[in-house]
């Protein structure tokens, strides 16, 4: 959980959501919130936050002073690495879930039409799965 929560890993990642059971059950939206930022910044926005930018955020709410009894987190691949995977992909998903003290990770694909061709998810699982060996999460 140190990897996701403290360092830079995931960061690259895009965040599209996060649930939290606490004292009191939250959903945090991935949408950046553009509002929030003045006409200038708004230009070189992107549609969702990385991961980088809300895991401090994050890191407080799972820190307290007690433990979520629940959380999952999701995160997508950029445009960029979705594309040197698969261009028939609009996104690859990891979804990080803690649920009574054991962590689950699963992945999801979001295809731009509908197929029959499954290779991208293989592909994909696979990637993950090194990934998540590689820098010792599971």
């Amino acid at each position: 959980m140190n990897k996701l929560l403290k360092s830079e890993l995931f960061d690259n990642f895009i965040f599209r959501e996060a649930v939290m059971h606490t004292a009191f059950k939250s959903v945090l939206d991935g949408h950046r919130n553009k509002d929030f930022y003045n006409t200038d910044e708004q230009e070189d926005l992107s549609e969702y936050l990385n991961w980088g930018e809300v895991r401090p955020y994050i890191y407080h709410i799972v820190i307290g002073t007690k433990s979520p009894s629940y959380f999952k987190i999701i995160l997508s691949t950029n445009t960029t690495k979705t594309t040197v995977i698969s261009n028939e992909v609009d996104t690859f998903f990891v979804n990080i879930t803690f649920k009574n003290g054991d962590i689950q990770v699963s992945t999801g694909v979001a295809y731009k039409t509908f197929t029959l061709d499954k290779s991208p998810e293989k592909i994909w699982d696979e990637k993950i799965k090194n990934f998540l060996f590689k820098y010792e999460f599971l």
